[in-house]
């Protein structure tokens, strides 16, 4: 099935991002990144993650970028029984991120990316505490993945660009 899928894909014009063109120049791209230091424990969460995904190998020695990120958390009930006890939240986890040139310190690029999780509430506190707990870690998680992949299109992006202006 795949097989027959690889004729139509490569005439769309569909690259992976990862891909043996593209993907060496995103991959040398992450590893000049490093980040800036969290200001709390889900920001820390995010950062940690992306650490594992984008810069495997460590800090580098001579960065080109800094990524800074600031994470903002809401919970808010969803299902209310008719006695007014709440049953269902929802985590919604946003964060924001500059990518910044390490030297100069001028924006290349920012936004925003957001989870939202979901998670039951019984009545048990302990339960309910592990409960939101695993859910932001997800939420977390969901982040970091998000922005590996904007920071991987951003890249790709940006070489294609390069390479296509005359010089």
């Amino acid at each position: 099935m795949l097989l027959a899928l690889a004729p139509g894909l490569a005439g769309c014009g569909f690259k992976p991002l990862y891909g043996r063109q593209d993907g060496d120049v995103t991959v040398q791209e992450f590893s000049q990144i490093v980040f800036g230091q969290p200001e709390d424990r889900v920001t820390q969460q995010v950062r940690n993650h992306l650490l594992d995904m984008v810069t495997p190998l460590g800090v580098p020695q001579q960065p080109l970028y800094r990524l800074e990120l600031k994470v903002t958390e809401t919970v808010s009930s969803v299902l209310v029984t008719r006695t007014d006890e709440v049953t269902r939240n929802n985590l919604n986890l946003q964060t924001l991120y500059r990518l910044l040139d390490y030297r100069t310190g001028t924006v290349l690029y920012q936004g925003q990316v957001s989870s939202l999780v979901s998670y039951n509430l019984v009545r048990a506190d302990y339960a309910n505490l592990v409960s939101e707990r695993d859910a932001r870690s997800r939420a977390a998680r969901d982040n970091a993945e998000q922005l590996r992949i904007v920071l991987g299109n951003y890249f790709s992006r940006r070489q294609k660009q390069a390479q296509q202006q005359p010089g």
